[in-house]
């Protein structure tokens, strides 16, 4: 029996590859609502042009009238960068004291770690138009990014090390 310590207790898995696609697929997807709505409420974008957005990072401005090849784009890169951040905090979670006694907490810092990496070191950087800085738009990123982003991964990733210290103990 698996004891079960999150809201996600569908992605709960034995097997890291398992747990690390669940957390960013979770993530993906969690990330990916809050940014349509978000993106459509601000900029008056719809789900298509969001994605194409996201590829303007690679493409510049003309991704976001480059049809469907940049809305598969985006959608790539979304899920990439989804991905990337699950596979960052699993291989970190064992090292992290913190991590491993409040998941949650850290979940959350982890999410605003992330916003802080994206919007500071790589999308200023990046091909996306620039524009101006909006305190309200910023502090909603962080948030959605604290929870719906960090946490899950969070709590996914404590499930899975959860899951491995009750096999050892029964083995033990």
């Amino acid at each position: 029996m698996t004891n079960t310590i999150s809201p996600f207790g569908f992605t709960s898995s034995r097997n890291p590859a398992k747990t690390i696609g669940w957390s960013g697929l979770v993530a993906g997807i969690l990330d990916s609502v809050a940014g349509v709505i978000v993106y459509y409420i601000y900029f008056d974008l719809n789900p298509l042009q969001v994605l194409q957005f996201i590829a303007s990072g690679i493409y510049g401005p003309t991704a976001i009238n480059g049809g469907v090849g940049m809305v598969l784009v985006g959608l790539l890169l979304h899920f990439l960068i989804a991905y990337v951040c699950a596979i960052i905090y699993f291989l970190a979670y064992p090292k992290i004291a913190a991590g491993n006694k409040y998941a949650g907490a850290s979940g959350l810092v982890y999410g605003l770690g992330i916003w802080l990496v994206m919007n500071l070191l790589i999308l200023p950087y990046s091909n996306i138009p620039k524009s101006d800085f909006d305190l309200g738009l910023a502090i909603i990123g962080i948030i959605w990014h604290m929870v719906l982003v960090g946490w899950p991964i969070a709590l996914i990733t404590k499930q899975y090390y959860l899951n491995k210290t009750t096999d050892h103990e029964r083995e033990g």
